[in-house]
């Protein structure tokens, strides 16, 4: 099924943080932690711990590498380890608003939401122009039952990133969580495709327990793109919730 998408990754602003006392680096230290920052974006996690751990033997205080640190053990499922750096990292600079949005996706993880909510909120006040983080703190916000207070940090995250279907399609599953069904629809649609936009209306309607709504639209978004299997597995779903067949001309999925 389409969902409204998940929280984003732990994202730095690219400015590199000097503490006073720091130790001297080697003249590559810099352009290796570089590379770590993108291995961890392409989530190549090997190649990323090597990185790391060689900067973090050279220099356990820097906060952008116990992040980057944290956020690997986090993606590994070593909750404990992952929280433990991001809580360093803070300690050690708690106005680091990537450690804030790091640690709170591993409170999420690890059911602690409420905690996780005060992260969210840490990292987009510190950096308010992220709108990674912005979208983090709605996704939360949302997951936690408040989709009304949702809506406005989508829209502010949008104003950032206006192109962004992730943020757009957020937005709609907030909209239609507060009942406003014709402002998730015009999100839906400005997103992407007309299929796509159909098929998450639909999950929207299916969200709010109105099966009839949610078919007909799964059944529209078909008939726009015979091949999108998300919206196909969700109108059988449906139809046997309905006790419904499906329409003749969708009975059989193409051949591809």
């Amino acid at each position: 099924m389409s969902r409204p998408a998940k929280l984003l990754g732990l994202l730095f602003a690219g400015a590199a943080l000097a503490c006073a006392g720091a130790p001297t680096h080697s003249p590559t230290y810099g352009a290796r932690k570089a590379m770590a920052e993108e291995l961890v974006h392409s989530a190549d996690w090997p190649r990323a711990f090597s990185v790391v751990d060689g900067l973090y033997r050279e220099d356990p205080t820097d906060v952008e590498v116990l992040s980057l640190r944290g956020s690997i053990y986090r993606e590994q499922h070593l909750l404990k380890e992952a929280e433990a750096d991001f809580d360093e990292a803070l300690r050690r600079n708690p106005k680091a608003a990537f450690a804030h949005s790091g640690l709170a996706l591993v409170l999420e993880l690890e059911g602690r939401g409420e905690e996780a909510l005060d992260h969210h909120r840490r990292a987009a006040e510190l950096d308010p122009k992220n709108a990674g983080y912005l979208n983090n703190l709605g996704f939360s916000l949302f997951a936690h039952g408040q989709a009304r207070e949702a809506v406005p940090v989508f829209r502010e995250a949008l104003r950032l990133d206006p192109a962004n279907p992730r943020l757009r399609n957020n937005l709609g599953f907030a909209y239609a969580k507060t009942g406003d069904f014709a402002q998730a629809a015009e999100n839906f649609e400005l997103a992407g495709a007309p299929a796509e936009a159909k098929n998450n209306l639909g999950y929207a309607y299916q969200a709010a327990r109105n099966f009839a709504q949610a078919f007909d639209l799964y059944v529209e978004a078909l008939r726009l793109d015979p091949g999108l299997s998300r919206a196909r597995q969700n109108l059988i779903q449906v139809a046997n919730r309905l006790g419904r067949p499906l329409p003749p001309d969708l009975a059989q999925e193409p051949r591809s």
